[in-house]
């Protein structure tokens, strides 16, 4: 999380409004959905995907991606044929993603904290919406924000503006919580709050925010200052 307290905030109020959670890594293990969707499309053109190639994808743009690839391994395909074949698989195969320890409990604890909550992801509207089903969200005015509705996703922070502004908030109102330095690095130029709370401790984050292993501590820290 970031090393500042909220500024002003005492005992008995705090700032925040809303928690903008990053889907893949944060609140489910689809992480290796993905990765398994990646090797899926490049097997078929007989690549073979290293297990570290992974660390240099974590958290980036499917556009991104597929460039890495492309660069990397010498696809032919297209990027909408890369895309389909990652996306069907991934559709396919959503119901076997489980949620993060700690991220259903953590849902919960904010929503009887009486802040809104909202998703925003680096994945295609089609991705986001199969894990809203995972999640059991699909309940009417749930606002999520996809790489369809920006014109640049994380590391950018557009996301995030996007995704206050859908709750009639300002990102300060909001506190993110993210897994890769891509998407801490976008809630940070947002200018949200920030708990960084990834799955692989070697990831480097920028220097203003300080990693977390264990989530309840932290929204214990926060939520002490209760509206």
């Amino acid at each position: 999380m970031t090393n500042d307290h909220p500024h002003g905030t005492r005992p008995g109020q705090h700032p925040f409004r809303a928690v903008l959670w990053d889907i893949d890594g944060t609140l489910l293990l689809s992480e290796d959905m993905h990765f398994r969707a990646l090797r899926h499309a490049l097997a078929t053109e007989g690549v073979e995907v290293p297990d570290e190639f992974h660390h240099e994808i974590v958290g980036q743009a499917a556009k991104v991606v597929y460039e890495k690839c492309r660069q990397t391994f010498g696809l032919s395909m297209s990027f909408d044929q890369w895309r389909r074949l990652k996306y069907s698989y991934y559709t396919a195969h959503a119901a076997e993603i489980a949620a993060r320890p700690g991220a259903p409990e953590a849902w919960r604890l904010f929503e009887q904290a009486g802040l809104r909550q909202a998703l925003v992801s680096n994945s295609d509207r089609i991705v986001v919406n199969a894990n809203i089903r995972v999640l059991g969200l699909e309940t009417p005015g749930f606002v999520s924000v996809s790489i369809n509705d920006v014109v640049r996703g994380k590391p950018d922070p557009e996301p995030y503006e996007r995704a206050a502004t859908l709750l009639g908030l300002k990102p300060q109102q909001c506190i993110a919580i993210e897994d890769s330095p891509t998407g801490a690095q976008a809630a940070l130029k947002a200018g949200t709050h920030i708990i960084a709370w990834p799955e692989d401790l070697t990831l480097e984050f920028p220097p203003r925010i300080q990693p977390i292993t264990d989530l309840e501590p932290a929204l214990k820290d926060l939520l002490r200052y209760s509206a």
